[in-house]
């Protein structure tokens, strides 16, 4: 699943192409992970709930992100009841979330921008046999939402952060965007919590998984399996740095090439060539040449130096 970095990448990439294209239609072959979502009001659409006629005519605003979520926000033009109400502006947001192997590919006469899992191939003719959902625009254009194993999802909610909020889930504050007091006394809430663990709990803070825990622990030399209360503020400090610094240099360098990831520029992302301790099972410890180690944790998989980052301080 892409992490944090690697859905800043695709967003950004998508956010320069689509901004200020109309929307003609959408068609979807997977009513089960598409939902409409309901209007302000409930006016409109199946049980008060958007539509297509919502969307045809509507502007790309702008596309970001929240969490691991692709955010399009969208506006339209909205009549007025009767010939002497003036039109308004309406704005709903389109979410979608590319869970393990979803792909966002926009594609007009002179584009082609694709980002996500590489199976398909991104370079395959769209739409095809894993396209769930299909983006129609004015110009021409297309964006195909694929996703081979059908987890992903599609949600229309009203531009209103409580309510994207809630049609996403419980998300606790954005691993770029949380200040150290914040993150300090998140974590004096959950002191028997096994720091790895908690890093990848996407309600204690958004946006980090597997790839980016394994970096900031081993930046902030913080063994994976220690628990909260035994973490000191000088390394409470160090790891909180860590997770930015990881994520960072990750979307600068394109993203991470783990998890079959590819940017929205259609290559694979470079990060993995700047790791320290994700799927470095063996090499030497870039401080202090220990072979990195290895281990299941909680379910999932942990690298770590065994020598710079102590289970016991």
């Amino acid at each position: 699943m892409p992490e944090l970095p690697e859905v800043t990448v695709i967003v950004n990439g998508l956010d320069k192409k689509l901004k200020g294209l109309i929307f003609a239609g959408v068609e979807y072959d997977w009513p089960r992970k598409f939902f409409w979502g309901r209007r302000p009001g409930g006016r409109s659409g199946p049980e008060g709930g958007f539509s297509i006629d919502d969307l045809r005519g509507a502007k790309v605003k702008g596309i970001r992100r929240l969490g691991k979520v692709v955010i399009i926000d969208c506006t339209r033009e909205t009549k007025g009841q009767s010939d002497k109400e003036e039109k308004g502006i309406e704005g709903f947001s389109i979410l979608i979330h590319l869970k393990l192997t979803g792909q966002l590919i926009y594609q007009d006469k002179k584009t082609r921008i694709a980002g996500g899992h590489p199976i398909p191939p991104l370079n395959l003719p769209s739409p095809n046999k894993t396209t769930r959902a299909t983006f129609e625009f004015t110009n021409g254009g297309h964006l195909y939402f694929n996703d081979l194993r059908k987890f992903g999802w599609v949600k229309f909610v009203p531009t209103d952060e409580e309510k994207i909020r809630e049609a996403i889930g419980v998300l606790g504050p954005d691993a770029l965007e949380i200040s150290f007091k914040d993150f300090a006394d998140r974590l004096a809430k959950k002191p028997n919590s096994r720091i790895k663990k908690l890093l990848m709990d996407q309600t204690f803070v958004s946006g980090i998984g597997n790839i980016y825990s394994d970096e900031a622990l081993w930046l902030a030399k913080v063994h994976p399996a220690r628990s909260v209360a035994s973490l000191s503020e000088a390394e409470i400090k160090a790891l909180h740095k860590g997770i930015r610094d990881a994520m960072e240099l990750a979307i600068e360098k394109g993203g991470s090439s783990a998890n079959s990831f590819v940017g929205s520029g259609g290559e694979k992302g470079l990060f993995l060539s700047f790791a320290k301790a994700y799927h470095m099972t063996g090499r030497p410890c870039e401080r202090c040449k220990t072979p990195i180690a290895r281990k299941k944790m909680d379910g999932r998989s942990a690298h770590f130096c065994p020598a710079c980052q102590r289970l016991e301080p």
